[in-house]
């Protein structure tokens, strides 16, 4: 009896052992059950330091180049780094920040010889349109006042965007523009940008094409949630689709713009000007370009006059000259002095379409 009962006394204790084994056995499984579950463990703590480590560095890289996504542990190669453009600096004051226009000598983008010249397919890879929305009013004459940009319909709070790169030289409330942002770009050309419910951006502040500048709305004169934007060249405004398409949203990157300042008169064209008439009575300048090719098969109204005929004709080496007054076309004009409109333009270097400025002095014979 004593014998068995020391026999069962060692199994028992060999079962007991064996116990405590098979326990540590099951509980390593639930540990890794436990940690799938996200309970803390010592093993879970340094792998979540390790990750939490890891996304610094992300993030840090992330700040360095946004347009590149940093893998952690992973070398970036230099050919995934993209090279910023050197950009000339500009910085604006209280003067150049206060107006819209403000004096040539803080705004003067033309050359010594008074022409600007703009390839615009070269600005095609940097252009974005500044908004998507449907063309609701043009440039031009608008009832008794001059619309100097175009307007864009646009969803209210929706986003404005940069049309090219730049420094944003003004950027507040002003007058019948609301909120209002101009940006100068680093070809001279300024684009403006009115009516938004909120500016985005501030004076200084370095914009690409594409960057949000602003929230549309309908601050300052508007009646409808939407975009007013403006092209100026040294402060004077252009018509934008002279360098945007308004239809298809786009960069009429086919076009070259030439800019000409002749003493202070500012004159944007997708023509070169082929001569410059100084205005001897002080009025604006005009700016003679160059016209397509005339019909040759075209039949001649008269056969050429002899030397004789051209001595007894003053009025061929005395020409007429008008000065445009308010509300004139070129029909008022042509009928007053009995000629044609094609004969205006033929004269004067313009197409029948040409905007005609006031005080602007014609040829009309």
């Amino acid at each position: 009896m004593r014998l068995r009962s020391l026999i069962l006394s060692i199994v028992v204790t060999i079962l007991l052992s064996g116990c405590s084994s098979v326990k540590s056995f099951f509980g390593s499984s639930k540990k890794q059950q436990r940690q799938k579950a996200g309970t803390e463990v010592v093993a879970e703590n340094i792998s979540a330091r390790t990750s939490e480590s890891d996304g610094n560095s992300l993030s840090e890289n992330l700040k360095s180049d946004n347009n590149v996504c940093a893998i952690p542990g992973v070398e970036r190669p230099e050919a995934m780094i993209k090279p910023l453009k050197a950009r000339p600096e500009m910085s604006f004051g209280e003067t150049e920040s206060a107006n819209v226009r403000i004096p040539l000598r803080y705004n003067n983008p033309f050359p010594e010889s008074g022409e600007l010249v703009v390839p615009l397919c070269e600005l095609e890879t940097e252009f974005c349109y500044p908004y998507p929305g449907k063309l609701i009013s043009p440039f031009g004459r608008r009832g008794r006042s001059n619309h100097t940009g175009i307007d864009i319909k646009a969803i209210p709070n929706d986003t404005i965007r940069a049309a090219m790169p730049g420094v944003v030289r003004m950027s507040k409330p002003y007058s019948g523009y609301g909120n209002l942002v101009v940006i100068r770009h680093y070809n001279g050309i300024e684009t403006v940008y009115a009516h938004q419910s909120r500016n985005l951006v501030r004076v200084n502040d370095v914009v690409e094409a594409g960057d949000p500048i602003g929230l549309a709305g309908r601050t300052g004169r508007a009646t409808t949630e939407h975009v007013h934007f403006e092209v100026r060249v040294a402060s004077e405004p252009v018509n934008p689709t002279l360098l945007v398409d308004p239809d298809n949203r786009c960069l009429r990157s086919d076009q070259t713009l030439y800019c000409y300042n002749r003493g202070g008169a500012i004159r944007v064209s997708t023509k070169r000007a082929t001569t410059y008439i100084p205005d001897s009575d002080g009025n604006q300048p005009i700016f003679a370009q160059t016209l397509e090719p005339a019909d040759k098969t075209a039949p001649r109204e008269s056969s050429p006059a002899t030397a004789a005929e051209r001595d007894n004709s003053p009025q061929q080496t005395a020409p007429t000259y008008h000065y445009v007054k308010k509300g004139e076309t070129l029909s008022h004009i042509a009928v007053n002095y009995s000629t044609t409109v094609s004969k205006l333009c033929a004269l004067n270097g313009i197409k029948p379409n040409s905007l005609l400025q006031i005080k602007q002095k014609l040829r009309v014979k």
